[in-house]
């Protein structure tokens, strides 16, 4: 087990001397620098916002701390029920334990499944926590109803609905757990200017509530909202 009693403070994200690096194993085995030993601490409170341009590493950096991605040297921990859990060598198990209780991610898509119900995609989270289906369902309800997804689509699979539907879906199933740590990777790109707002006052509240959010958000009127700090990356791959 990668933990360690975490620090009795309010940081739920320090990452320190990360650095990454793809190869491109088609092209010769060429090596893509992404970033250098980057350190970010993310407090309860906090709505961070990534910047840079195109290509600086962003989104490399939200999948790492997410575990989709391996990096190349050092440590990103999480606090997961006051332990630190170092995503950057914690085992699958250990992974999907953190983004059951502690860690949301909101892409910029949804990954729709066949054949499930909108009402249910959106429930499955709480219902994984031990919540009662019906009050899964029913808080299902009030976040697709806050975010202007009509009650005639819930018993639908969203494969079918709109770009800005399936985008409020998601954003509905993301926030329907108060996790400790979010993740948003451009949530509101499809949306129009009143869901926008929506999202906008939901990730505020987060905020307020003590969750540490780590955002990608284009949108300057987007991330003037509702970001508390902004942390800028440089790209290396313009310098290298």
């Amino acid at each position: 087990m990668n933990t360690i009693k975490a620090k009795d403070n309010s940081s739920m994200i320090v990452a320190k001397g990360l650095c990454k690096t793809f190869i491109m194993h088609n092209q010769g085995e060429q090596m893509i620098p992404v970033f250098e030993n980057l350190d970010l601490t993310v407090d309860k409170g906090e709505c961070v916002v990534l910047h840079g341009p195109s290509g600086s590493g962003k989104s490399t950096l939200m999948r790492a701390l997410y575990g989709n991605y391996l990096i190349n040297k050092g440590s990103l921990l999480i606090d997961h029920k006051n332990q630190w859990v170092d995503m950057s060598q914690a085992q699958p198990q250990q992974i999907l334990d953190v983004r059951k209780s502690t860690m949301g991610y909101v892409s910029q898509f949804l990954r729709a499944i066949p054949r499930v119900k909108t009402l249910d995609i959106v429930a499955e989270p709480l219902v994984v926590l031990g919540e009662d289906e019906k009050n899964a369902r029913d808080r299902a309800g009030e976040l697709l109803n806050r975010v202007g997804v009509p009650q005639s689509l819930w018993g639908l699979p969203p494969a079918t609905f709109s770009g800005g539907e399936q985008q409020r879906v998601n954003i509905a199933r993301g926030f329907i757990t108060e996790y400790p740590v979010m993740l948003l990777d451009e949530p509101t790109a499809s949306l129009d200017s009143k869901n926008k707002q929506i999202v906008m006052d939901m990730i505020c509240e987060a905020t307020q509530r003590g969750a540490a959010i780590v955002g990608i958000f284009h949108d300057e009127d987007v991330r003037n909202f509702v970001g508390t700090r902004i942390y800028e990356i440089e790209s290396k791959k313009e310098a290298a």
